[in-house]
């Protein structure tokens, strides 16, 4: 299917240089997919335009794609000689169009690409992001659900220079980029027409005074946050465009991050609790009742005689709360204690016991 490059950058025959830099420039910045997030028709569009532009802005390609139309690459792969009508190498071997190469390194930096050096806040563009914040909290908070008022900044787009760190000026000064001499090193370190300035070596724009060329600006923001009962370790909450807002004045979304704080009496192992209890050697041996702390307070659970240590008793519903409202389990681990001291009459009894055993035996 024919293309009509000219139609693509929406310039006409006769445009200049000028023009079609600037045409594709807008249409770059439009349908870049940075831009327009999983977008088909805008990726395909934004390619689209880079091959129109890869052709019309390099002279000789632009000369055959004039003569000859979408058949320019094959007349130029046919190995014509250098001439007004031939392509810039034999064999269709061209060189990067030099002003195409800065331009596609600018683009990529604008919208944070990464390829050539960019980042994400890159001069020019500023995409939304998200952001994570991590809160602590203890065993009583996830059991009962709870509140949070977090407070936090992030680095929004400029609202003064929508995130291009730089504003127009109605008097020109020496480009910032070139320092006026209208020459900058682009893609593959070749020397490229200054992609600032067009190569003039004069500049219309100014750093914005708000951001100080950065295009950026610290934001403080505050969010309430409703934690739920039962919540799990590492569970992450979606606060929805309270992220860094973009050049596009999207924004991305807020994540908590919920992770559970160590406990000096509970341990947590899904939506049950373990718990050590300490039992008294006679209690263990007779049976009887021992107090158990639970997350909710303490209550009394009877063991049978003959306990034994690492011996475990199930409580039901004294565990972690579930989203359902319902509650886990609390699981007491028996450690029975023994006295460092006797008294001269437990010593007694228990020499009594001893041998009573012994002769049982």
């Amino acid at each position: 299917m024919a293309t009509d490059y000219y139609a693509v950058l929406g310039v006409s025959r006769n445009a200049d240089e000028k023009e079609i830099k600037a045409a594709y420039r807008r249409l770059a910045r439009k349908y870049h997919p940075d831009v327009n997030p999983n977008d088909k028709r805008a990726e395909a569009k934004f390619k689209e335009v880079q091959e129109a532009y890869e052709v019309l802005s390099d002279p000789e390609k632009r000369k055959l794609y004039d003569r000859f139309g979408n058949n320019w690459e094959q007349v130029a792969s046919g190995g014509f000689p250098r001439g007004e009508h031939q392509g810039g190498a034999q064999g269709g071997d061209f060189n990067i169009p030099g002003d195409f190469a800065s331009m596609f390194e600018e683009i990529f930096q604008r919208f944070g690409g990464g390829g050539f050096g960019g980042s994400p806040t890159s001069r020019g563009f500023v995409s939304p992001r998200d952001v994570t914040i991590e809160v602590q909290l203890p065993l009583e908070e996830i059991d009962s659900g709870t509140k949070r008022t977090l407070t936090y900044q992030t680095e929004d787009a400029c609202k003064t220079c929508n995130g291009s760190g730089a504003v127009q000026t109605r008097q020109a000064r020496t480009c910032p980029v070139c320092q006026g001499s209208g020459r900058a090193r682009g893609m593959f370190g070749m020397n490229q027409p200054c992609p600032e300035c067009g190569g003039s070596g004069r500049s219309t724009e100014a750093p914005c005074a708000t951001c100080q060329g950065r295009g950026t600006m610290v934001t403080t923001k505050r969010v309430e946050v409703s934690i739920p009962a039962g919540i799990t370790d590492g569970k992450k909450l979606r606060v929805p465009g309270k992220g860094v807002v973009g050049s596009n004045h999207r924004a991305g979304d807020l994540y908590v991050e919920v992770r559970e704080a160590p406990h000096p009496v509970f341990r947590r192992t899904g939506e049950n609790l373990e718990v050590e209890v300490e039992v008294p050697y006679t209690t263990a041996a007779l049976g009887g009742e021992v107090r158990v702390p639970t997350l909710r307070g303490s209550l009394t659970m009877r063991i049978p005689e003959g306990t034994q240590s690492g011996q475990t008793f199930r409580l039901a519903g004294q565990g972690i709360s579930k989203p359902g409202g319902q509650r886990g389990h609390l699981l007491a681990k028996v450690r029975i204690s023994v006295p460092k001291r006797l008294s001269d009459e437990e010593r007694r009894l228990l020499q009594q016991l001893d041998s009573l055993r012994r002769v049982s035996a």
